[in-house]
């Protein structure tokens, strides 16, 4: 049995990763990955300009003049403004040019206006509240390498740097089954021995927040025969995921069939919940996933092993935040296994607290409600006290 990091390694290890490219529009980019280098077309700011609404001037005329200015002119947003007379000042708004000569600014707040004229304060230092043409970013500059996701505030820096489509990989193909003789849609009568199937949608929704191409293979029932049929298939497919049929029972099929067809390069991982997961290759193209059929331990997998290796898939890595938190109570168990126990952080007093919830049962879904991470167990540990420090992956 392999421990989390052994089998992540030994995935990343055989992952094929994806090389054909497209170019997209920004609108369409959201959740895609950069397939080569975006750079930016113009410098940010594009011109020196004012932080502030107020008063522009040359700062070599404050002490020259007593620190009062006549004000003559003005630079608005979007316009060109005339060259500052020397020994004057000029009204400026946020975001407007700095005119020629002028190189210090006065927020409105800090000056006192004496009919024509404006007086200010003696410490204003030389370059107050100006933003300078390329302090961000310049013509050029590399803003985004191969590998990183593009969310929303991505694309806005984007379109603040003159990009309008970018490269990206096309997205993989997924598809995702569950399988069980006693799984049911949300919807219909349950019959005695039978439970509604959830594990397939939370797949599917997470692989489309990865810019996965989705395709929902249902439900397939415990049957080897029918498993195979549905599977020749695969090879239109850069993924296959499945939930259940991944333990040791007589009806735990997938990873027999898997083999049958396939390469399975591991399945179990030293983890709780979430041991009985497999993982394989079918031909040049096609990476599997036997995800286990309790809702809590499919969830926690997917997080551990099946969204790296999309990362992966698209030259990228997986984001990973974890972060020291004070426990608010206390858990005990048996060492063995790295544990991920669903948990609500909270910051309180400027201090990360964190809560383990009730219910850690892998067929336990309620304490999803209030979950926004995770407290990491070591395998070696035996569990923790209110108040003590444990790790925390924040989802």
């Amino acid at each position: 049995m392999l421990s989390l990091a052994e089998a992540q390694a030994a995935i990343l290890s055989r992952i094929q990763p994806g090389d054909r490219m497209e170019t997209v529009s920004l609108a369409a980019a959201n959740g895609r990955f950069v397939a080569a280098p975006l750079r930016a077309t113009v410098d940010n700011p594009a011109f020196d300009n004012s932080a502030m609404d107020g008063y522009t001037m040359a700062h070599a005329d404050f002490a020259t003049h007593g620190f009062k200015l006549p004000v003559a002119g003005e630079s608005s947003c979007g316009s060109r403004p005339q060259t500052l007379v020397p020994g004057t000042a000029m009204r400026i708004f946020t975001g407007a040019p700095l005119p020629a000569g002028a190189d210090t600014v006065v927020m409105q707040e800090d000056v006192e206006r004496l009919g024509d004229s404006a007086l200010f304060p003696a410490e204003t230092p030389r370059g107050n509240q100006v933003r300078r043409r390329g302090e961000d970013f310049r013509a050029g500059d590399t803003l985004y390498s191969v590998g990183q996701q593009l969310l929303a505030y991505d694309l806005a820096l984007l379109a603040a740097a003159g990009v309008a489509a970018v490269p990206v990989f096309r997205r993989p193909r997924a598809l995702v089954v569950a399988t069980g003789d006693e799984l049911v849609a949300p919807g219909q009568s349950l019959q005695p021995g039978q439970i509604y199937e959830s594990n397939r949608l939370a797949t599917l929704l997470q692989l489309e927040a990865l810019g996965v191409e989705v395709v929902d293979g249902g439900t397939v029932r415990d049957d080897p025969a029918q498993l195979r049929a549905f599977l020749r298939q695969s090879a239109d497919y850069d993924f296959i995921i499945t939930s259940g049929g991944a333990s040791v029972g007589d009806h735990d099929l997938v990873k027999q069939v898997f083999a049958e067809i396939g390469e399975v390069s591991f399945w179990k991982a030293r983890i709780k919940p979430g041991k009985p997961v497999a993982f394989g290759r079918i031909g040049a193209r096609t990476h599997f996933f036997a995800l286990p059929g309790n809702p809590v331990s499919s969830l926690v997998t997917f997080k551990l092993f099946v969204e790296p290796a999309l990362f992966a898939w698209h030259h990228g890595v997986q984001p990973w935040l974890e972060l020291p938190a004070t426990a608010t109570n206390s858990f005990r168990r048996n060492p063995g296994r790295m544990e991920f126990l669903r948990a609500r952080a909270v910051s309180a007093n400027g201090v990360l607290q964190v809560e383990c919830l009730k219910g850690q049962g892998s067929h336990m879904l309620g304490p999803l409600r209030h979950t926004n991470g995770f407290i990491r167990v070591s395998e070696d540990s035996s569990g923790f006290a209110v108040g003590d420090t444990v790790q925390v992956v924040l989802l």
